[in-house]
């Protein structure tokens, strides 16, 4: 196992506190928190005050992010491994929230546990899961309270469970789901939103070939907008 972690303590222009990460191997146990605002979570080549994004790889890894305050940023595009159980907590507004976890490496991003929970409003949530490859028996769980947040995520999976449950208004939501594990339900992707507010914006794509999707939706409120696409290899269409 190897780790590298850089901490960097900045009162200049611009962030707070910084923390550079670089992970390679297995059962590694990581937590890292964060208080106050403007802080910065990533790579271990980005310098003070430039953020480039941490890499972690490996196999049966925890992971235990909390940053607490507003304008915080965490960037990840090298998550890579099997087995990986995965917390964020952020609380505060203004949050950006960039993660890529990408099934190339040699871990392929099966049986992932992430969990990411929000308190707060105006954060920006951009995730993507096994880009070119699915990742199996992924569980991801958000619980979002706040409004006006913005959730982008891509997901290529099978045998997987996305549960989503937001408390807020004026939030807009884009997901893409892909998988093409097989023609029964134990193969298929499963996408629960539990909505209480209004004025939300919901853009969904489920779109595996050969496999079944399942959506559930329960909402409590008025005025949001929903687009729904279920596509297993027909016309396209989009929202």
């Amino acid at each position: 196992m190897r780790l590298v972690l850089l901490l960097f303590l900045s009162f200049g222009l611009y962030a707070d506190n910084e923390v550079f990460v670089s992970q390679t191997g297995s059962n590694a146990v990581i937590k890292l928190e964060q208080l106050g605002g403007s802080n910065l979570i990533g790579g271990t080549n980005a310098s003070a005050g430039s953020l480039t994004a941490l890499g972690l790889i490996g196999s049966d890894m925890t992971l235990t992010i909390n940053q607490i305050g507003a304008s915080n940023l965490f960037r990840a595009d090298d998550f890579n491994g099997d087995n990986v159980t995965a917390y964020w907590n952020f609380t505060g507004d203004s949050n950006v929230f960039d993660l890529v976890m990408n099934s190339l490496e040699a871990n392929t991003s099966d049986y992932v546990n992430l969990n990411i929970q929000a308190t707060g409003s105006s954060n920006t949530f951009d995730l993507a899961i096994a880009e070119n490859d699915d990742a199996g028996y992924l569980n991801l769980d958000w619980l979002i309270d706040g409004d006006s947040n913005d959730f982008t995520f891509a997901i290529d999976y099978e045998n997987a469970t996305n549960y989503i449950d937001i408390l807020g208004d004026s939030n807009t939501l884009t997901f893409s789901g892909s998988g093409y594990a097989g023609n029964t339900s134990s193969d298929a992707g499963y996408f629960y939103l539990d909505l209480d507010g209004s004025s939300n914006t919901f853009n969904i794509t489920q779109a595996s070939t050969l496999a079944r999707d399942y959506l559930k939706l329960t909402v409590n409120g008025s005025n949001s907008t929903f687009c729904i696409v279920q596509n297993d290899g027909g016309t396209s269409t989009s929202c």
